[in-house]
């Protein structure tokens, strides 16, 4: 599981800086608003940190699955309300 850990976690940094990458205008690939952007951002990159630490200071190797899993749900959350709530113009 450990080993899931890790992978899930380097999928958040590659994901957070992707999207850290968007915000700062360096890649213009995002489909969302600059705001939701750099929640993606601080959620992956953020999140993906800390399950890399917690993969190597042999926390619980459940704890650092929830912690890897934990932005997926934060961002399927933080889409529905930015697509509810904007405009679809």
């Amino acid at each position: 599981m450990k080993y899931l850990v890790w992978v899930i976690s380097g999928i958040n940094l590659y994901f957070g800086f992707r999207a850290f990458l968007n915000a700062i205008h360096v890649l213009q690939t995002s489909k969302y608003s600059q705001a939701t952007t750099v929640v993606f951002a601080i959620l992956f990159l953020g999140l993906g940190a800390y399950g890399v630490y917690a993969a190597r200071t042999n926390v619980n190797p459940r704890t650092g699955l929830l912690i890897g899993i934990g932005p997926w749900v934060l961002a399927l959350a933080v889409l529905f309300i930015t697509l509810v709530t904007s405009n679809p113009q």
